[in-house]
C-alpha cells in the first residue's frame, strides 16, 4: 500500500481489523478510558527526546500550525509522534485539548497498539501507511465519537521519521483531511531533505573555505566577465593587496601577463607561469597556475588561479635540495695561532654584509669556514647556496649561475629554470674555486654585485637579488690579475675580507688534534670504539707533509679505521710515503716540495685507478675538472686504452 495516497476503504478495514486482532493478544481493555501504568517519559525525558528531534519537530510544527490554521475554532487538534510512538507536540483548540489530555492523549504519552490498542497513530507506526479511524473503529471506547486521520513521515532512505495527525468530532470530519495530512507530510519530507542537502552544502562550503585557507598559496577565483569571486587570505598576503580585492578585475591583479578572453573562450590553462607584478614595494615575482572551471556541458564558467611567491619557493627547494650550512665555527678543529687568527677574522666578517675572499690549498675547509660565516650572520635563517666554478663546464657554467627562460636555448627545460644566484638571494652565495671562473662570466658577474640585479639566459628584464657572496680559491689572485686572468676589479669587489687558511704543514701543532678528531668520528661510524694510535702512527703523521691538507689527513685516517683489526693504528695502515728527513734540505723550497709531493700522489692514484679519471677526482677529493688541469699542469698523458 502507496503512503502517497488514500487507501483503498476494503483494504483498510481489512488493516483495522487485523489491529482489533493484535489489541486483544495484547490484552488492552476496551472500555479503559485512562491507565495509569500508561508508559510515559518524564518532563526531563520529553525535552531530551523533543531535542533528539529537534529538526522534525521544528519543521512538522510549521507544517500543522499552517494547516490547523484552516480549521481552528472547528474542535481539531494535530499532533506530532515521533518514530517510536511518543508523542511531542499537540496543537489545537483548547476543549478538545483537555478533553485528549485527560485520557493521555498528550506529550510524553506513548501511543502503540501495545498501548492504546488501535487508534490511527499506532495503527501507522505498525503498518506505515496513512490511516483515517472513524468513531467505532477504535479499538477503545476513548475513542468513540471521534475521527482521526494520521500519515507517515519518510526520511530519505524510506525510513520513519515519525507521525503526524489530526482529531476530531466525527461529524466534522471530512475524507479529505487525510489528503491534507498526506499532503503536509510529503511537504516535511521534502523540507527535510532540503534542510539536510543545505547543511550538507554548508559543511562542503566551510570545509573547502577551510581547506582554501589552509594552503599557503594564493587563490583566487573569477567569473566569465573576470571579476573576481572567490580568493583566501594569502592571496592579499603575497599581493601586498591592502584594498577590497573581490570585484576586482583580473587585469587589475596580473595586468595583461594573463590573457582572459583566450582562455574563457579555449578552455586554456598553464602551470608554473612566472610573471612579474609592479609594486610600490618592489617587483613581486610570482610562480602561477591556472585552471578553467566548466559547468554540466563543459563550458568555462570561471577560472581559478594559484599562486606563490619565488621566494617561497625557492626557500622550499633549498631545503629539499639541502642547501643549507651545516658547520659552525666550533666545527673548526685547531688551536695553532694561524688558524686561530683565521676564526677571528671569519667571526668579525659574520657580523657584517661584506663580501668575503677565503684564500687557501685545496683541503684546507674554505667551504667550512664560508658556512660557519654564513651560520653566524643575520642570514643564518636563509639559504647557503654553493657553486664550484671549477667543476662545471664553462658553456654550462652561466645556466648555473644565472639561470635561463623557456626556449632560450636548444634543450632549455619547459618553463625555464632559476639560476643559482636566484636561489641564494636572500641568503648566501659561495662561489668556490672563483679562480676557474672564465673572464667573459667574471664580467657578468661584476655586474650582478654592482647592481644587486640580474637577469636569465634569454631575458631582459632584471630580477632584484639580495644576497651575500663568499668566494674562495687556491689560486694567487694577485698573480692572476697580473697575468690577465682575473679581472682587476672584480678582484677588488671581492678582496673585501679576505682570510687565509694556512695549509696543514704551516699548522703542525693541530695536525694530531684534528686526526684524533676525526678518529672520533671514524670510530663511531665503523663501530670500532677501541682503536688508537700508536705512537709510531703519531709520528709519522707529524712528519709528513700533507700536500692534500685536512682533505688528506681525513682520507688517511679512514683508510686506517678501515684497514685495522687491531686496537692501535700503526703507521703501514696509512698508506703513506714519508720523505728521508735527511733529503728533505736538498728538494728546494716548501713550493717545489709540496709540488713534487702533489703529482706524485695525483700520477700515483690515476694509475691505481686504471686511469678512471672520475674514480681518480673521489679518492682525491677533487672535481674532474680541477684533475684534468693539474694533469695538463704536470704533462701528464693519459694513455689510450690498446685496442
Amino acid at each position: 500500500m502507496s503512503s502517497d495516497s488514500i487507501p483503498d476503504s476494503r483494504i483498510l478495514k481489512q488493516e483495522i481489523l487485523a489491529s482489533h486482532a493484535r489489541a486483544q493478544q495484547y490484552g488492552i481493555n476496551p472500555s479503559e478510558f485512562c491507565s495509569p501504568e500508561h508508559v510515559h517519559l518524564s518532563a526531563g525525558e520529553l525535552a531530551q527526546l523533543c531535542e533528539k528531534n529537534k529538526e522534525f519537530l521544528e519543521v512538522a510544527k510549521m507544517q500543522i500550525q499552517e494547516l490547523y490554521r484552516f480549521v481552528a475554532g472547528a474542535g481539531f487538534v494535530a499532533t506530532i509522534v515521533e518514530k517510536d510512538g511518543y508523542i511531542l507536540e499537540a496543537i489545537g483548540d483548547s476543549p478538545l485539548i483537555e478533553h485528549l489530555r485527560s485520557a493521555n492523549c498528550c506529550p510524553g504519552y506513548r501511543w502503540t497498539e501495545k498501548d492504546v490498542g488501535t487508534g490511527s497513530i499506532s495503527l501507522v507506526l505498525a503498518r506505515k501507511i496513512p490511516v483515517q479511524i472513524n468513531d467505532d473503529e477504535h479499538y477503545c471506547q476513548r475513542g468513540y465519537g471521534h475521527t482521526c486521520s494520521a500519515a507517515p513521515v519518510f526520511d530519505e532512505n524510506d525510513e520513519l521519521i515519525g507521525v503526524i495527525s489530526m482529531s476530531g468530532e466525527a461529524s466534522q470530519v471530512h475524507p479529505h483531511t487525510l489528503c491534507m495530512l498526506i499532503t503536509a507530510a510529503r511537504a516535511i519530507e521534502n523540507q527535510l531533505r532540503i534542510t539536510k542537502t543545505s547543511k550538507a552544502l554548508l559543511l562542503q562550503n566551510n570545509y573547502m573555505n577551510a581547506l582554501i585557507e589552509s594552503i599557503d598559496s594564493g587563490v583566487i577565483a573569477v567569473d566569465t566577465n573576470g571579476m573576481i569571486t572567490h580568493f583566501n587570505s594569502q592571496a592579499k598576503l603575497i599581493l601586498n593587496w591592502h584594498e577590497k580585492l573581490k570585484g576586482k578585475t583580473l587585469s587589475d591583479i596580473f595586468g595583461s601577463q594573463v590573457d582572459f578572453n583566450q582562455m574563457m573562450h579555449s578552455g586554456f590553462e598553464f602551470v608554473d607561469r612566472e610573471i612579474f607584478l609592479k609594486h610600490k614595494s618592489g617587483v613581486i615575482q610570482l610562480l602561477i597556475t591556472s585552471k578553467p572551471i566548466f559547468d554540466a556541458g563543459q563550458k568555462v564558467i570561471g577560472i581559478i588561479f594559484v599562486f606563490s611567491a619565488i621566494h617561497r619557493i625557492r626557500k622550499l627547494i633549498n631545503e629539499m635540495a639541502g642547501s643549507q650550512a651545516s658547520f659552525n665555527f666550533e666545527d673548526i678543529i685547531g688551536c695553532s695561532p694561524d688558524i686561530m687568527e683565521a676564526k677571528r677574522l671569519a667571526m668579525l666578517a659574520a657580523s657584517g654584509n661584506s663580501t668575503v675572499l677565503i684564500l687557501g690549498e685545496t683541503g684546507t675547509g674554505k667551504e667550512l669556514f664560508a658556512q660557519s660565516i654564513h651560520n653566524l650572520s643575520t642570514r643564518k635563517h636563509h639559504p647557503f647556496v654553493a657553486i664550484n666554478c671549477g667543476a662545471i663546464p664553462r658553456e654550462l657554467l652561466e645556466s648555473e649561475l644565472f639561470g635561463y627562460t623557456e626556449g632560450s636555448f636548444t634543450g632549455a627545460k619547459r618553463g625555464g629554470r632559476p639560476g643559482k644566484l636566484e636561489l641564494a638571494s636572500s641568503g648566501t652565495l659561495l662561489l668556490d674555486e672563483i679562480g676557474d671562473m672564465p673572464v667573459d662570466m667574471q664580467v657578468k658577474f661584476l655586474r650582478v654585485l654592482q647592481t644587486g640585479e640580474m637577469c636569465r639566459i634569454g631575458q631582459h628584464k632584471p630580477i632584484s637579488i639580495d644576497l651575500r657572496v663568499i668566494a674562495a680559491t687556491h689560486f694567487d689572485l694577485e698573480r692572476e690579475v697580473k697575468d690577465g686572468n682575473f679581472r682587476e676589479d672584480l678582484f677588488y669587489r671581492l678582496n673585501v675580507l679576505p682570510i687565509h687558511i694556512p695549509p696543514l704543514f704551516e699548522r703542525s701543532a693541530d695536525i694530531l688534534l684534528l686526526a684524533k678528531h676525526i678518529l672520533s668520528r671514524c670510530r663511531q661510524v665503523f663501530k670500532k670504539p677501541e682503536i688508537k694510535f700508536s705512537p709510531e702512527a703519531e709520528r709519522m703523521l707529524m712528519c709528513y707533509n700533507w700536500p692534500g691538507n685536512v682533505r688528506e689527513l681525513e682520507n688517511v685516517v679512514e683508510r686506517a679505521v678501515n684497514l685495522v683489526d687491531e686496537e692501535f693504528i700503526q703507521p703501514e695502515h696509512f698508506g703513506l710515503q714519508t720523505l728521508d728527513k735527511k733529503n728533505i734540505a736538498k728538494e728546494g723550497p716548501r713550493g717545489a716540495l709540496l709540488k713534487k709531493a702533489e703529482e706524485q700522489t695525483i700520477t700515483e692514484v690515476v694509475e691505481t685507478m686504471g686511469y678512471n679519471i672520475s674514480k681518480a677526482a673521489h679518492i682525491l677529493g677533487i672535481s674532474r675538472a680541477t684533475l684534468y688541469n693539474k694533469l695538463k699542469k704536470y704533462n701528464y698523458f693519459i694513455p689510450r686504452p690498446s685496442v
